[in-house]
């Protein structure tokens, strides 16, 4: 069995059953999911289901719980990933994945399972372009979100110690603050490839993709078939705001017959797509600023061409 785990609100759960469709379609994939505010909902054959007092007696979490739940409910359930991951390690699976609800499998996944036979943890970079004349806003993210996605991380018995430590340092401090550094619970995940020995990168690009990696990890048809910059098949998709939103205006319009499986999904589920997305959507690329700076990029152009320039000098 391959565990996945998730922490969810109730009306989170047809998101959390959709990401479930997924891990069965592509694996073997269980999905242990933490419920934070609802205790009626009951387990299935394919999924778990915890409830808070399931880890009650973790002191981490008692001072987690006083600090965080009623003062920032998404403060409070993103420091819970690692008390819920390091709760069903102790309680003696082998290896776990984290994964955000919003993310939906489209391919195999067992190599990310086969890398924690090595690893002590898994971690998946954001892949921002790292040319700042090419893209300045998402270039400066890389040092304000962070290198990693902490919608994503996976861990083995011998990774506990870390993420162990990971829980320790979300108690301390959970806020988006540039000056001093902090990004909710993301930026920790910088260190611990530094503090934490065999914490390695999945650098297969198909994993994670999101619109922050539109230009970075490039959606094109090779033999038919979408491949990221030719090499990767898609292995999951971030379905972020902002993702869908790309997706559905075409700016990463090769993504859109996955969007389409996930929305179809989510519709077996009794859900459609925020509807709100869609209205945002158009609203913000009706403008016509909006399209002519995407189009062409023109900051950023002019900015290339001027340094082009500065170079023959």
């Amino acid at each position: 069995m391959q565990t996945f785990c998730t922490i969810i609100t109730a009306d989170f759960m047809p998101y959390a059953k959709a990401l479930c469709s997924s891990l069965k379609e592509y694996g073997n994939g269980r999905l242990e999911i933490m419920v934070i505010d609802n205790n009626n909902l009951i387990a299935s054959d394919n999924y778990a289901i915890y409830h808070l007092q399931d880890i009650e007696n973790d002191k981490l979490f008692s001072e987690i719980q006083k600090k965080y739940a009623h003062t920032n409910a998404d403060h409070f359930r993103w420091s819970l990933k690692p008390v819920f991951i390091s709760f069903l390690l102790k309680k003696g699976f082998e290896k776990v994945i984290y994964v955000d609800p919003d993310m939906f499998f489209v391919s195999d996944y067992s190599f990310l399972f086969q890398q924690l036979d090595s690893a002590s943890v898994i971690l998946t970079p954001h892949w921002r372009n790292a040319d700042p004349l090419a893209n300045e806003d998402n270039f400066i993210s890389l040092f304000k979100d962070g290198l990693y996605n902490a919608g994503f991380i996976g861990a083995s018995q011998k990774g506990l110690k870390a993420i162990l430590w990971w829980a320790e340092v979300c108690h301390y401090k959970m806020e988006r603050n540039l000056v001093k550094g902090f990004f909710d619970d993301q930026r920790y995940l910088d260190v611990m490839p530094v503090m934490f020995e065999s914490t390695e990168i999945v650098r297969h690009q198909g994993c994670n993709l999101s619109y922050w990696n539109m230009t970075t990890c490039k959606r094109e048809i090779v033999n038919g078939q979408v491949m990221i910059n030719k090499l990767f098949e898609p292995v999951f998709i971030h379905f972020t705001k902002e993702t869908v939103l790309n997706i559905s205006n075409r700016n990463d319009y090769l993504l859109k017959p996955f969007l389409d499986k996930y929305e179809k999904a989510l519709k077996a589920e009794g859900v459609e797509l925020n509807n709100l997305w869609k209205d945002f959507n158009r609203a913000k690329y009706k403008t016509l600023f909006y399209k002519t700076k995407h189009a062409i990029r023109l900051r950023t152009r002019i900015k290339r061409f001027l340094f082009l320039i500065a170079e023959k000098f």
